[in-house]
């Protein structure tokens, strides 16, 4: 079976969705090409009515993996390679339709922005109307979390592969402390600071050390501080261990809203693996790691401020919750699971044969 790769990007959600699981599986022997942002190598033949007539250069490939199909062309193009006889895979790890109008990908994602021109002759074509209408027509849709599967595979050929972590993040040397530490950005969080109300600037106010491993900017005022904490840009994906094992106590605040309510457990699996111990909003992924026995969960500003005083001031509690978290991380390696990623693209293609047997 040859698999064709496409991640969305070379960030963050590119590796952990695609790229990793890919390289492993070709490691392993299977036949899996990775195709950059940078060099698809799909060719689309437009017709006169700016719609996709057809997708060329595609006859050796068995199953096509694209992740995050928001582009017009690329949705249209869905049903097109079905007919070839491929199957088409799209992986999904948010609910796009429900972005917060403060987060960037608002408005690159909102279908009232799509056509408008940006320059040069080119028109923006993206959208999340066009990923909802790629996932009715694909072969399979892969989410990141069981919610994922309501928003964008009703059809039934749905298929969660919970989100791992390469070997990157274990085993790591770590110092013991009391820093407090949140791993985000508040441009793709603007609304869950506040569900902690002043506890992070109580805790400050009594001496704290209080930092951000992201873009500080506008952290300060969001969490109730008078300025901006201490924080760290810049970090590829590579890096960005290292940089969250500097905490010594982990924050994964999720405010009770749609969108939120599909995020998977990557922030606080992270935290886990590099151990961190963590103190979380009880959304139901965060929830659901936490009964496997990692982390803390605080559902109140002063359940938040309670836990995350006893981490500061208890190193004995925070090794026990790191040794948890280290222990259910364990079994979510990447390296042990990437085989469930082949599973669904195997899945996939025996979906695709049966509904070229009904169709003819």
């Amino acid at each position: 079976m040859r698999v064709v790769t496409y991640p969305a990007d070379t960030g963050g959600c590119g590796y952990f969705r695609i790229i990793w699981a890919a390289e492993l599986l070709a490691a392993a022997g299977h036949d899996v090409e990775i195709r950059p942002p940078v060099d698809r190598g799909l060719k689309l033949k437009i017709g006169p009515d700016d719609h996709v007539a057809d997708v060329l250069d595609v006859d050796d490939v068995d199953v096509l993996v694209f992740q995050r199909l928001t582009h017009q062309w690329m949705s249209e193009a869905v049903p097109l390679l079905r007919a070839k006889g491929i199957a088409v895979v799209v992986d999904v790890d948010d609910d796009l339709a429900a972005c917060h109008p403060r987060n960037p990908a608002y408005e690159s994602m909102h279908p009232r922005f799509a056509g408008r021109a940006v320059g040069r002759g080119q028109i923006h074509r993206h959208s999340w109307q066009h990923l909802a209408a790629a996932c009715r027509e694909a072969t399979l849709v892969t989410v990141s979390t069981p919610a994922l599967l309501e928003r964008y595979a009703r059809h039934g050929r749905g298929h969660v592969i919970y989100n791992h972590l390469p070997d990157i993040y274990y085993g790591r040397p770590r110092a013991d402390s009391g820093i407090l530490g949140w791993p985000a950005a508040l441009a793709s969080h603007p609304d869950d600071p506040a569900v902690l109300g002043g506890a992070v600037a109580r805790l400050v106010s009594e001496g704290a050390d209080f930092r951000v491993v992201g873009d500080p900017t506008g952290v300060g005022a969001a969490f109730g501080l008078t300025r901006d904490p201490q924080g760290r840009t810049g970090i590829d994906p590579a890096g960005w261990p290292a940089a969250v094992a500097e905490l010594g106590v982990g924050i994964a605040p999720l405010a009770d809203t749609r969108f939120n309510t599909c995020k998977s457990w990557l922030k606080p699996l992270e935290m886990s693996a590099l151990g961190v111990p963590w103190v979380g909003s009880p959304r139901a992924e965060y929830a659901r790691l936490h009964r496997m026995g990692a982390g803390i969960l605080a559902d109140t500003p002063r359940r938040w401020y309670r836990e995350m005083r006893r981490l500061v001031d208890s190193p004995s509690l925070r090794e026990e919750r790191a040794e948890a978290g280290r222990e259910v991380a364990e079994g979510l390696r990447l390296s042990a699971n990437a085989w469930r990623w082949w599973e669904a693209w195997e899945r996939a293609r025996e979906v695709q044969k049966a509904s070229r047997v009904c169709a003819a």
